[in-house]
């Protein structure tokens, strides 16, 4: 298993290297020297934070700047310990029995054994059953394989970084103590600054001429979302404001136009509606073509 484990890691790494798209400004940069901090005194970190504040992407970053193969695991109640840990793929059973070359390792082994950086993501909406699964190798640094009856030394260099929504939405647990207990350092994200965000986007959309009045335009929509309690649960993430801007280029380049804000409603109304989580009483579409009016002037 450990050549599986090493052609994994250094693909993981090469694939990191293509997705950081994270400003490390504010916020970000204290939360980034928090687990460089927490890393380094052998304390593992979580991070709080809604969804798509940029708590993977800062995972991310550290992995590759600590030269680490990154893996995760987003839990929810269809994660169970195989989904982590591993199991035998039956093809090669066939060939090799129930050995290790017919086992299949999950995300949590391969980070474990290979010395990677590995993100629990969502912790606080697994099962207590299958959060235990990684209690002896954060605190023992050994890890149980049932499958193949063993137990193997996690690697010196593994790191785990918690991820978790704040505890008041919907869906989430509260941590078992004895997994509370293994992570003693707690970060808390909230949605960046305009003025990072539209760095973010900027970072997002090189390729293409967007005027900074248009990405502008492209936040106010965002975060007229995060500001409207009273009608929207869950407001749009950064990957709806650069998912916003990159349609918007990319449209307005098929037409042989300037990206403009009739172009900006119709991208908005595509991703929007199914980005958002609206509050009973309300339609997705006809809050976001409400939006529109109320920012751009125009319903798409």
């Amino acid at each position: 298993m450990s050549d599986m484990l090493e052609i994994l890691k250094r693909q993981k790494t090469e694939q990191i290297r293509q997705d950081i798209d994270l400003v490390l400004e504010g916020q970000y940069t204290e939360a980034y020297n928090a687990i460089l901090d927490s890393y380094n005194a052998g304390l593992y970190v979580g991070l709080i934070g809604p969804v798509g504040a940029g708590k993977t992407a800062l995972c991310r970053k550290f992995a590759y700047d600590t030269g680490r193969a990154f893996d995760w695991v987003t839990f929810s109640d269809l994660v169970r310990p195989s989904t982590l840990i591993g199991s035998f793929d039956p093809t090669l059973v066939f060939k090799y029995g129930f050995s290790d070359e017919s086992f299949s390792p999950g995300p949590f082994t391969i980070s474990a054994l290979s010395g990677g950086v590995f993100l629990a993501n969502e912790l606080n909406r697994g099962d207590e059953y299958v959060l235990n699964t990684l209690l002896d190798a954060l605190e023992e640094k050994k890890l149980y394989i049932p499958q193949l009856r063993n137990w193997y030394n996690v690697h010196d260099d593994f790191y785990l970084i918690a991820a978790m929504n704040p505890s008041e939405m919907r869906g989430t647990r509260r941590l078992p103590s004895a997994v509370k207990d293994r992570i003693k350092v707690w970060v808390h994200l909230d949605y960046p600054s305009k003025s990072i965000e539209q760095k973010i986007v900027k970072n997002n959309v090189t390729e293409y001429s967007l005027p900074s009045s248009l990405i502008e335009l492209t936040l106010e929509l965002v975060s007229q979302t995060r500001e409207d309690l009273a009608r929207v649960e869950t407001p749009a993430s950064i990957r709806s404001s650069i998912g916003m801007a990159r349609l918007t280029a990319e449209t307005a380049k098929r037409l042989g136009s300037e990206p403009d804000a009739e172009i900006l409603a119709k991208s908005a109304m595509l991703i929007l509606p199914d980005a958002i989580k609206v509050k009973p009483g309300s339609q997705p579409k006809d809050y976001v073509k409400d939006l529109c009016r109320r920012v751009l002037g125009t319903s798409g």
